[in-house]
């Protein structure tokens, strides 16, 4: 079942968390993936401990095992078709709101290993809001703690698409919470286009797979810079103003804000060129002009509109 359900998916990466393995498991590993091809690492079961397993395509992705924690398996790809490398940091925590501190903890103690675009997944065992646990109406300071320790990680947590739990339990689905999400770093946001999480059907387990699914990459990404005269023009602030008011997104607070700003900048970079053109080339083309006039002014003395025009630009 397992098996084909993994074809079905066709996903590059998958990483799955209370996997029970112990021992020597490449071959049951191989039948899982079900092709050639898989590379994996993996977190072992220990006591209450279910284990972690990350499986990859290594025709598309190059990887390897950064970092193996209580709580955490942490891999690295670098993709076989443009170079692009990111980390990858799969979770299974605990039930016991104490011990789950100590995986906050690695997390941060993880991600310091390294930089650039990041994605965190797995099953927390905790919620982030009220409205994610069937017949809660508090947030709790678990809860709370969860909030923080995504925001101090500057990470992106993308509404869920599909359904609102991701774990059931009981006949008539008695309890059921999202206790297992996806989010990722604002570096993996931008590389990618129509960044999305999504429920997928409940296999075998009482979890639900989730997919964060993307479009391809920019090959032509540029970074976003702010330019300071900007500010001196004219309707500037009342401008952007505008613009963020407009934007309507649905999601959690962290979403809603990471997408205004995504926007914001395609607003802007749009404005600019629109508006004033390409800055760069619009310096080089009155350099060029300066150069003109300087190597004119070698053969000849300027005449007064020349020397006019040639004050303007400069």
């Amino acid at each position: 079942m397992i098996n084909s359900v993994i074809q079905e998916w066709r996903a590059d990466v998958i990483c799955l968390q209370e996997t029970k393995l112990e021992g020597n498991s490449g071959e049951e590993i191989k039948q899982v993936w079900g092709k050639r091809g898989v590379k994996y690492g993996e977190l072992q079961a220990s006591g209450t401990r279910g284990g972690i397993l990350m499986m990859w395509d290594n025709n598309v992705w190059e990887g390897e095992v950064v970092e193996i924690g209580s709580y955490t398996l942490t891999c690295s790809f670098k993709s076989r078709v443009n170079g692009f490398t990111w980390h990858m940091t799969g979770v299974y925590a605990p039930t016991c709101n104490l011990e789950r501190q100590e995986v906050w903890w690695e997390i941060g103690a993880v991600r310091s290993l390294f930089t650039g675009p990041w994605v965190l997944g797995g099953d927390f065992n905790i919620v982030r809001y009220a409205s994610e646990k069937r017949n809660c109406s508090k947030t709790s300071v678990y809860m709370n703690d969860f909030s923080d320790v995504i925001e101090d990680m500057e990470l992106i947590d993308p509404p869920l698409e599909g359904g609102n739990y991701t774990w059931a339990r009981g006949s008539n689905l008695e309890a059921v919470s999202r206790i297992d999400r996806i989010m990722y770093s604002s570096e993996w946001g931008e590389s990618f286009c129509n960044v999305k999480q999504e429920l997928l059907p409940r296999v075998c387990s009482d979890h639900a797979p989730i997919a964060l699914k993307s479009g391809c990459w920019s090959h032509t990404k540029s970074y976003f810079k702010f330019e300071g005269w900007w500010l001196e023009t004219e309707g500037f602030y009342e401008r952007i103003k505008d613009w963020w008011t407009s934007f309507e997104f649905e999601g959690r607070p962290d979403f809603i804000l990471a997408s205004k700003l995504k926007a914001m900048k395609t607003k802007l970079k749009d404005w600019s060129v629109s508006t004033y053109g390409n800055l760069e080339k619009r310096k080089k083309e009155m350099l060029n002009r300066v150069h003109e006039f300087d190597n004119i002014q070698q053969s000849r003395p300027l005449t007064e509109e020349e020397t006019l025009f040639k004050k303007q630009v400069w």
